[in-house]
């Protein structure tokens, strides 16, 4: 089963009247919540802020369930942060909603101990990803105190894993440190 063209895509849309078109997002919208929420943002800019707390409590269940222990479905919690950037381009908020994932990690942490190593390989993913979004940009400012805060918090969690998260803190800046001198 071939993947769906755009050029193929254009060529159907071309040949539909406004009418259609608007008949044919509503439709989508209808079915799929993402796309629904995404053309919400686009008519209600303030509704960002509200979809933003919608991903992160899906975060933060996975961790810290209402009803308990969270699930910790790493998968769900990765979705959550596609999704989010599929509908907003709020650089800001997907940096934040990144930083959570690599905080609720390390708070779940400190909390239950030493739960598994997967645990420690996804929130330093989790790290990773979310400094490698952070400078690409241009957040490095703006982020530096939470990241740090992050890196000190896990030390005394475990050795090995505060060594790791530190090595990959001053990845990041120590050229950045450099020039603020």
């Amino acid at each position: 089963m071939s993947m769906l063209k755009i050029n193929d895509l254009r060529s159907y849309l071309k040949n539909k009247s406004n009418q259609e078109l608007i008949k044919e997002i509503v439709e989508l919208a209808k079915q799929f919540p993402v796309v629904k929420e995404y053309y919400r943002t686009k008519v209600d800019p303030d509704f960002e802020i509200e979809i933003f707390e919608k991903y992160k409590k899906i975060i933060q269940d996975e961790f810290f369930h209402y009803k308990g222990f969270g699930k910790l479905k790493y998968s769900n919690i990765n979705k959550a942060i596609r999704d989010f950037k599929k509908i907003s381009k709020n650089s800001k908020l997907i940096a934040e909603l990144m930083i959570s994932y690599s905080e609720l990690g390390v708070e779940f942490m400190i909390e239950y101990g030493d739960v598994d190593e997967r645990l420690y390989n996804n929130i330093l993913r989790s790290y990773i990803n979310a400094l490698d979004y952070i400078f690409k940009n241009g957040l490095e400012e703006k982020c530096k105190d939470r990241m740090n805060h992050i890196r000190e918090d896990v030390v005394g969690v475990d050795w090995e894993f505060g060594d790791n998260m530190s090595e990959v803190y001053y990845e990041y800046f120590s050229d950045f440190d450099n020039e603020e001198e």
